[in-house]
């Protein structure tokens, strides 16, 4: 699901900055197995994969479409998942492209829905905020 209003429920702990460039994901990943493995309990493998997945692809499509210099990730324990969220200074919401099989891309997008419980996108005039949570 989809929405454009804010969650409710999301409170943030510092995360990082990254430039937009093409080694935003690989850093993004790492920052999202360091958080894993830090939660005071053990989170179901195919949990851990799937936010580390969600959190590249939001990434990468940050590297790969928006404008601006900078991303934000940052993610959050919630009990019973993570809240991802990924900020950048172009307020053009993600939109769903043609699947390409020939290298152009297009399944981003669609991964990231089909692994989130909830997803939204919150755009301000100076960027826009893609929220995401995968539940345990």
């Amino acid at each position: 699901m989809t929405t454009v209003e804010p969650p409710c429920d999301f409170d943030p702990v510092p995360g990082a900055r990254l430039e937009r460039n093409p080694q935003a994901a690989v850093h993004a990943r790492r920052m999202a197995r360091t958080f894993l493995g830090g939660l005071p309990r053990q989170v179901p493998r195919e949990t851990a994969e799937a936010v580390t997945l969600v959190v590249s692809e939001l990434v990468t499509n940050v590297v790969r479409h928006a404008r601006g210099r900078l991303c934000s990730v940052d993610l959050w324990d919630l009990g019973h998942g993570v809240g991802i969220s990924v900020s950048d200074d172009d307020p053009e919401p993600p939109r769903p492209r043609r699947l390409d099989l020939t290298g152009q891309g297009g399944f981003g997008w669609p991964l990231v829905r089909r692994l989130s419980s909830e997803l939204t996108v919150l755009s301000r005039p100076d960027g826009k905020t893609v929220r995401a949570v995968v539940s345990f």
